[in-house]
């Protein structure tokens, strides 16, 4: 019982020394401080400042931070060029003492703070920080050594310090003000209103993050295009600061602005900016301003050039202004003839007018023929035979993007060119003759070319039969394939190339689907007939019907299914091969 007594009062007599501890030091300078005090004239931590006052030669200047971001507050709210006055503020925290003299010297010396050139001052710094305000004030230079008086405020001990000290105090607050005309992130930009001699331009940003003209012409814009406008817009500099109070805004010719320019922020956040004259003796700089407040300055005549940019060459010069990985559906009318296309899970299909598995190659052709298709020129007022076309027009494609539909009218040829419209745009495009062509409305074109994908495993007999010749080869219960004559046995050479090719076995192209007829194929009594048995599965087999040459390989189709394909001439030849070969002793 004792011992735990004792220990229960080491340990409360820890806490309390513990406690004592902070309370004492928790006011005190630590060392790190302390040697910032004794070695530079501020001693401040620039982080910890969220306040600063200059004062030099009348002039007077005021920057407050505010949720981490610094602003000129006098003599005007305005944005300032953060990194200037972060440089400025942490310049000052480094400027060293030197010589000191303390309120003793000057007594014995009989001197005062006048002597020092403190009164007046020939500037003024004031800090605040979490600690509080403290304000310095700045004399004349010292007689030897490049340096200056500094003094506190509250009259304690001058301080020497370098000259240069003078250089970060401003007589101008424009030498911190920001300079950037446009704020903001280019990719937040949702709109632009450019108002000009040479007309006016309006451009917009769909949901899709396409661009949409808007004036002169209604169309799509293209995207490099305006990104490029955007970059020049945002890559403007301020020349120079006018005046921050209500003026005769004639004087700069901003009372009727030759320009106007408006950007649309994505947060409904507006900024436009007029632009007027230019001033008398800077020809190469032009007056302006912002509709939001009263400050004049100068923005430069080159940079105002670029904007009188034709509009044309905004316009978006691709037929569609899509990407094709993100189209999920396609609908291809050409007169009579209709195909669909759907893409799920990144795989496409048939879907009209009969399900089928897709090509991605074949579908890819056909985006990549229509999409980056270029315009040749615009028809903006179309005459009464154009508008015919487009209204008789035989080809209509409908493509889903991001569930967004786009419909494509497109022309009958005429002299190498097609008439195109975008969803019932007023404005034409001029296209080739070969942005369309007549295989892109046929289901076959689409389908995938494999035609039989077995697995050799599961294949239980094979027979060939070419003519009035039959070879077979079957299965035993050890799994290897023996010739169904005795008299003969398997090339197993030749089994293991027609296996490989039953496993994917690919139609170079196909011929006709529902044909009337199969004897201009030569499929009626096809030369050759491949039959495959399997086991393991719900089918019972496969027979492969083979038919005339052609200059490409040789017509085929599967028996019970209705598509005439054309086998490549290697396939053909390795499937008409001969199974087996007379057994040791059996001569044929």
């Amino acid at each position: 019982m004792k011992k735990n007594f004792t220990t229960l009062l080491l340990l409360l007599g820890v806490l309390l020394l513990g406690a004592f501890i902070w309370l004492f030091e928790r006011h005190a300078e630590t060392s790190v401080a302390q040697e910032r005090r004794e070695r530079t004239v501020f001693a401040v931590y620039p982080e910890t400042i969220d306040f600063i006052r200059l004062e030099r030669d009348d002039v007077q200047i005021e920057c407050a931070k505010k949720s981490g971001v610094w602003r000129l507050v006098v003599p005007t709210d305005a944005p300032v060029d953060e990194g200037v006055v972060e440089k400025m503020i942490a310049g000052m925290a480094r400027v060293e003492r030197g010589e000191r003299v303390t309120a003793k010297t000057l007594r014995d010396r009989d001197l005062t703070a006048a002597d020092y050139g403190f009164d007046p001052p020939r500037a003024r710094i004031t800090f605040k920080n979490n600690h509080g305000t403290f304000t310095w004030l700045i004399g004349r230079d010292a007689p030897l050594g490049e340096m200056l008086y500094v003094m506190p405020e509250d009259g304690n001990d001058i301080i020497a310090a370098p000259r240069t000290l003078l250089n970060l105090v401003p007589k101008d607050p424009a030498w911190i003000r920001d300079r950037t005309l446009f704020h903001g992130e280019l990719a937040t930009v949702r709109g632009l209103d450019l108002r000009r001699p040479a007309g006016f331009l309006q451009l917009r940003r769909t949901e899709q993050s396409c661009w949409m003209m808007q004036q002169p012409r209604t169309g799509r814009a293209g995207s490099p295009a305006v990104h490029a406008l955007l970059e020049k817009v945002f890559s403007a500099r301020i020349g120079s600061f006018i005046t921050d109070t209500p003026s005769d805004l004639t004087v700069y010719g901003l009372e009727e602005p030759a320009y106007e320019l408006t950007l649309f922020a994505q947060d409904e956040s507006t900024q436009t900016l007029r632009i007027g004259k230019a001033p008398p003796d800077e020809p190469e700089m032009r007056f302006a301003k912002w509709v939001e407040n009263d400050s004049v300055f100068t923005v430069p005549a080159a940079w105002l050039a670029e904007m009188d940019l034709n509009a044309e060459t905004l316009r978006d010069y691709h037929l569609l202004g899509l990407q094709p990985e993100s189209v999920t559906a396609l609908k291809i009318t050409q007169s009579e003839r209709h195909v669909e296309l759907v893409r799920s899970n990144g795989v496409w299909s048939i879907v009209r007018p009969t399900r089928w598995p897709a090509e991605p190659a074949r579908v890819d052709e056909l985006l990549q023929s229509l999409i980056p298709a270029a315009v040749a020129a615009f028809v903006d007022d179309p005459d009464t035979n154009q508008t015919a076309l487009i209204a008789a027009a035989p080809w209509v494609i409908e493509l889903s993007d991001d569930g967004a539909l786009h419909t494509l009218r497109i022309s009958a040829e005429h002299k190498g060119q097609r008439l195109a419209q975008q969803n019932q745009e007023r404005s034409l495009c001029v296209v080739s003759g070969e942005t369309v062509r007549d295989k892109f409305a046929d289901q076959l074109f689409y389908r995938n070319r494999t035609v039989l994908e077995i697995n050799p495993g599961q294949i239980d007999k094979i027979t060939v039969r070419i003519g009035k010749t039959e070879q077979s080869a079957q299965k035993n219960s050890e799994g290897s394939f023996l010739s169904t004559d005795p008299t003969r046995r398997t090339d197993s050479e030749t089994l293991t190339d027609l296996f490989r090719t039953l496993s994917r076995l690919k139609a170079e192209r196909y011929t006709e689907f529902n044909p009337a007829s199969l004897e201009p194929y030569g499929l009626a009594e096809p030369a050759a007939e491949v039959s495959i048995g399997l086991t393991g599965t719900n089918t019972i087999g496969r027979i492969l019907l083979i038919g005339n040459e052609t200059p490409d390989g040789r017509f085929a189709i599967l028996q019970g299914q209705n598509i005439v394909f054309v086998l490549s001439r290697q396939s053909a030849q390795t499937l008409t091969r001969e199974l087996t070969q007379p057994a040791a002793g059996n001569h044929d």
